[in-house]
């Protein structure tokens, strides 16, 4: 019979290591496990692993969102039915087809066996797997509970990309409507009204008001386009470097909080992310603590970080993380009490996670009922301006016949 090295875990999480000769690997697992403990590699002996060389590029391989969501939705289901870490990795990477992706699993599963944590390997690997991913992979490994974990790292991701998804939709739509009517509007002015322009100056006649403004406008967009053209690019350069530098994102992170419209979905947003993120990992096992600094270091709105900042440093303080929350504009007053209840009652990883659904759902509302106004509304201011183009340019039309008296 072959012999067989194995990785794993007992009932208190330390690690094990050792070897055992067995038929196949199914019986060093029931073998395992009938001493109670949670197997994480079994390799046999002379097996050897190939090296990627994709991992150790800056910040490790980068896979997508859904891609992510797919393999832990299925290393839960393999870990559930009894297949070992490992193996479910090297099953995962020859079914998968995206280069990147098999070069992941490949990874991972060399990493593991060679004798390392999955979470140690997953954070290899940033842009990949957030902050609470690893975490939580942090805590299963502590406390034997993997395929739990798993599933739990897999409805946080179904979520997040949920509630972005709703409101980059929202966002998005305005923002296309919006650049559509100053194309067609530029494409009027530039094209369109000069034409217009020659056949009234023959006539010589006093035009209406709002065509002399749009003929001005006309004439500025057809004899300066390159100034125009050199200026929005200087422009959008501009903004882009100001983007770059901390002082913009913040301005930027400011302005996003006090749009007259959007500010409410972007506060509401902040802090449903930020609270799903501290339920989740509290209710996981991981320390208060240590789940305020995931969450800072996962948010990327400055203003929210700033606040989970100062909420850091009064948790260092002993004082209690409602009151930190309950003096801020940022977090909604009806949020603060719940938290401050759940403080008092020792339940506070079970509210903040039901806060989180509260919040997501009420955010969810909020989007659905923005985006049945904005049609309408982008329609309309459309309409406004598209209409207004053409009705300067019929107006001299309707009184063709003062021009021809004249």
């Amino acid at each position: 019979m072959p012999n067989y090295s194995f990785t794993a875990r007992d009932e208190s999480g330390s690690m094990t290591t050792g070897a055992m000769t067995a038929a196949s690997r199914e019986d060093v697992q029931k073998a395992l496990r009938s001493e109670g403990k949670y197997p994480i590699t079994i390799r046999e002996a002379g097996e050897a692993g190939v090296t990627t060389t994709m991992a150790r590029a800056a910040g490790g391989i980068k896979v997508t969102r859904k891609e992510l969501i797919h393999l832990s939705t299925q290393m839960s289901i393999m870990l559930e039915t009894g297949v070992t870490l490992s193996e479910a990795l090297d099953t995962i990477g020859r079914q998968a087809k995206n280069p990147k992706y098999k070069a992941l699993t490949s990874e991972l599963s060399q990493a593991i066996q060679g004798g390392g944590d999955f979470s140690a390997a997953i954070s290899r690997h940033p842009r990949s797997f957030p902050r609470l991913y690893i975490s939580l992979m942090r805590a299963a490994e502590r406390s034997g509970m993997m395929s739990k974990m798993l599933q739990r790292a897999t409805a946080y991701l179904r979520d997040e990309q949920e509630i972005i998804r709703r409101v980059k939709g929202a966002v998005t739509y305005p923002a296309i409507m919006l650049g559509f009517a100053v194309l067609t509007t530029t494409f009027l002015l530039a094209f369109v009204l000069p034409r217009f322009a020659t056949i009234y100056s023959n006539k010589g006649a006093s035009l209406p008001v709002p065509t002399r403004i749009l003929m001005a406008m006309s004439n500025f967009l057809v004899h300066h386009w390159l100034p125009i053209l050199l200026g929005l690019a200087a422009a959008t350069f501009g903004i882009w470097m100001l983007m770059r530098s901390e002082a913009g994102r913040r301005g930027w992170h400011v302005a996003q909080l006090r749009l007259p419209v959007f500010g409410s979905v972007f506060r509401q947003l902040n802090v449903s992310r930020g609270l799903r993120m501290m339920g989740t990992l509290s209710g996981s096992g991981v320390n208060l603590l240590d789940c305020v600094e995931n969450t800072i270091d996962a948010t990327t709105n400055a203003c929210y970080r700033d606040m989970w900042t100062r909420v850091s440093q009064r948790i260092k303080q002993g004082k209690p993380m409602s009151e930190e929350l309950g003096s801020t504009a940022l977090v909604p007053p009806d949020v603060a009490q719940m938290l401050h209840s759940g403080e008092h009652s020792g339940k506070l990883a079970i509210v903040m996670e039901q806060v989180a659904v509260y919040s997501e759902a009420e955010l969810k509302e909020k989007i659905t009922e923005l985006t049945r106004y904005i049609e309408p509304a982008m329609i309309i201011i459309m309409g406004l301006i598209i209409g207004g183009v053409a009705l300067a340019l019929m107006l001299p039309v309707f009184t063709m016949g003062k021009v021809i008296a004249s």
